[in-house]
């Protein structure tokens, strides 16, 4: 083979093993016709290769793109090289965006077609479509992300302290807002210190930077790790992210420190750590020559052995290529066989001679290709053994099928070698897994023990793999044992030549655990993503309902403060004339407005704590709900003369009894307030077909208003006593129950409040 013509198929394998889609014109009769098309574009269009020659590069393309193309090639004719993103259109009718990059095709001195350049842009698309969704729920998130956070001003004046940092530190919001003086230090230190959102505002600092472990600075961003030996029940280890936060101007007005608890990653790192001294130890006691090296032949890796049978040390031979040791003439041989790898074929095993001193020796490796994330090869192990005598005398063959059943046999996978679809040979962990004896197995067909409805797949398997042609590295299937269980295992196969016929040579691993446990993340993962929905709808209603809830606190709190300002001035003005009793009266109803603000503000204060704070759940009959709610109101009940019946034989409910209890003092209270002035207040309360009832004779309520009286301080009538909270928090507290609450009433003369509690059966 010339030169020319071994650099010719050097390309044609460069440009076969790309990841981008290649492809070559020529102009016939005005037409770009395709001369050559590589398999990555292949894979895009879902075509074969063969059904890409022969056509125009129209017929793949979108027909809304075919200007851009033309005009591409007119360029292409001028000499230019041209980009342009475009739409293929695949066999399926599904659409791949793509960005085609075009060189003129130059013969004699002039274009007579052209090479493109196909770059899949799919996973480019969805990222940018991810970053464009993030960067729009970014600020709605800061709250609620799981990643503990806070942030300070120029003065370090605390800022944001989120729920997530409130759930690590027990320290809530309202206790740290505003504080200064380093002491967002003090829940995690136990005392006042700065911390890494300081290093951002203030610069560099010595004495605060070596208490940090792998302290990095990229721009502005600080990133570190710290030991806390008072954090936690052991101590903690943080990861600790600080930014600082820019006005509208690009302004520094602030830092803000974002933190995770790794204990349990660096626990696993270490472990880690421990299983990578193991591997090497395993490597370096294994009686093998082994080593890691890239695509040029240079070796990152190599063990004990391998630097014993070459005599060279570690350092002496890291970092140069092994082609070295090999003779010139069987160097390109060897290149072709490990670079020929591909997930379909990833390991190959061959012979060639070394040159060890002024010695040549026979060697056996075996290559294996390790892949990226992408699909491409990053690097290689090999494995290799010196078969000199093999090579030389029979015995060292013998030898080699000992140490090949020694190996076999010690090993937990199941290996087994089949012939004209019989077995002729399977290994201790194969019986054990089928459940077969060897005896039972040599010479029975293969599809004894497979899955009926994974036999017509793996047959076809079975003869594509024995034509040499691609089969997948690794696929799983069923067996069925002897005593009939199903079993999943994952398989890898390769060939070789037995009594002068190709025969194949599998392992197996039983993953039917691994199944299993995929199978349970599947189901939990969906379970986690319906209870990530279900707990996003719940935040936004709660949002919504602080926004009211703000909006109409801050309504009714500015009244009595009103109310307080005017008074207080005629009260000064009063103190002038002289005219102390005018004074006095002002003064009075100062005190009035203060205890009515102050009411309100212990109303407000249990509304916010209802849900957050909860008594464990207990089973309790309602009656005694009842009766405690009767005895705490007993000497209201007997100012107004009022009268309780309660019905027997109620059932009994698991809640939290203080609350309950609160909830029905307040639906007492109310019934006697609007009980109407000339009428002895009558209150039921009774169970009937699953929802519990307080039932007055009062004044009713219109049905215009029976949502409303729940909301935050409306009053039915607005001259009654108290604030307008108690039914707001009845609602809450039946709510955080599980339960609902609404009111039925003829608008007259009678209202009842039904509820619904879980019951216990």
């Amino acid at each position: 083979m010339s030169d020319q013509e071994i650099d010719r198929e050097l390309a044609f394998q460069i440009l076969n093993s790309l990841g981008q889609g290649v492809a070559a014109s020529r102009i016939v009769d005005g037409r770009w016709i395709i001369e050559y098309a590589n398999p990555a574009l292949a894979h895009m269009l879902g075509v074969p290769v063969s059904e890409i020659v022969g056509r125009s590069f129209e017929e793949f393309l979108h027909p809304g793109d075919i200007p851009r193309l033309i005009e591409s090639r007119a360029k292409r004719l001028e000499g230019l090289t041209t980009s342009y993103e475009a739409r293929l259109l695949r066999m399926d009718g599904s659409i791949v965006p793509v960005l085609i990059t075009g060189a003129p095709r130059i013969a004699d001195n002039r274009p007579v077609g052209g090479i493109v350049v196909v770059t899949d842009l799919t996973d480019y698309y969805s990222v940018l479509r991810q970053l464009k969704s993030s960067e729009r729920r970014l600020m709605d998130i800061l709250e609620f992300m799981p990643d503990p956070a806070f942030g300070m001003d120029m003065d370090g004046r605390v800022i944001i302290w989120n729920r997530a940092l409130e759930a690590l530190t027990g320290v809530r919001k309202e206790e740290m807002l505003g504080k200064g003086n380093y002491e967002c230090a003090i829940p995690f230190y136990g005392y006042r210190r700065p911390v890494l959102a300081d290093l951002v505002l203030h610069g560099y600092d010595e004495s605060i930077s070596r208490e940090y472990r792998n302290l990095q600075r990229e721009g502005d961003v600080l990133t570190a790790e710290v030991f806390i030996p008072t954090f936690g029940p052991e101590g903690s280890h943080l990861w600790l992210k600080a930014a600082p936060i820019y006005d509208s101007e690009g302004r520094i007005e602030g830092a803000i420190e974002v933190i995770r608890d790794i204990t349990e990653n660096v626990k696993r790192l270490n472990a880690l750590r421990l299983s990578e001294a193991r591997y090497r130890s395993i490597v370096e006691d294994m009686p093998f020559l082994v080593c890691r090296f890239d695509h040029d032949g240079v070796l990152t890796f190599v063990n004990e052995n391998y630097c014993n049978y070459f005599g060279f040390r570690r350092e002496d031979i890291v970092g140069r290529s092994f082609l070295e040791m090999i003779p010139e003439d069987e160097r390109e041989a060897v290149l072709e066989r490990f670079r020929g790898l591909t997930r379909e074929r990833p390991y190959v095993t061959y012979t060639h001679r070394v040159k060890r001193g002024e010695e040549i020796r026979w060697q056996r490796w075996t290559d294996r290709a390790i892949f990226g994330q992408n699909g491409e090869v990053i690097e290689y192990q090999s494995l290799g053994e010196d078969i000199t005598a093999e090579k030389n005398m029979d015995d060292a063959l013998r030898e080699s099928e000992h140490r090949f059943r020694v190996l076999a046999e010690s090993t937990a996978a199941g290996i087994a070698i089949m012939r004209d679809e019989r077995f002729v040979y399977v290994n201790r962990a194969g019986e054990e897994m089928s459940g077969y004896s060897r005896d039972e197995l040599i010479g029975a067909p293969v599809w004894m023990v497979v899955h009926p409805e994974d036999a017509a797949w793996l047959k076809k398997m079975y003869s594509r793999k024995l034509r040499g042609e691609p089969t997948p590295p690794r696929y799983e299937f069923r067996i069925i044992t002897k005593n009939g269980d199903v079993r999943w295992v994952e398989y890898a196969s390769g060939t070789l030549e037995l009594g002068g016929e190709m025969a194949l040579i599998g392992t197996l691993i039983d993953i039917t655990e691994r199944r299993q446990a995929e199978e349970e993340l599947r189901r939990f993962k969906d379970s986690l993503e319906q209870l990530v929905m279900e707990r996003t709808a719940e935040l936004e209603k709660r949002n919504a309902e602080m926004e009211r809830f703000v909006y109409t606190v801050s309504h009714d709190l500015r009244r009595p403060l009103i109310t307080i300002s005017g008074l207080a001035g005629l009260a000064e003005l009063d103190l002038v004339k002289g005219d102390l009793e005018k004074t006095r009266e002002s003064l009075r109803t100062i005190i009035r407005s203060v205890e009515r603000m102050d009411m309100l503000l212990s109303d407000i204060l249990e509304l916010t704590r209802i849900g957050r704070v909860i008594n464990p759940p207990e089973d309790v009959p309602f009656e005694l709900l009842v009766n405690d709610a009767v005895d705490q109101h007993a000497e209201q009940i007997k100012n107004r003369g009022a009268e309780i019946r309660a019905a027997e034989g109620m059932p009994m409910v698991r809640v939290d009894r203080e609350r309950l209890v609160e909830a029905l003092v307040n639906l007492i209270d109310n019934s006697m307030k609007y009980a109407g002035k000339d009428k002895r207040p009558m209150i039921e309360i009774f169970h009937r077909d699953g929802t519990f009832c307080v039932k007055d004779n009062g004044i009713g309520i219109p049905e215009n208003q029976r949502e409303k009286v729940f909301d935050l301080f409306y009053k039915v009538d607005p001259k009654s006593d108290g604030t307008g909270v108690g039914l707001t928090i009845v609602k809450r507290i039946i709510e955080v129950h599980g339960g609902r609450i609404w009111i039925e009433s003829d608008g007259c003369s009678w209202t009842a409040f039904c509820f619904t509690l879980p019951v216990v059966s």
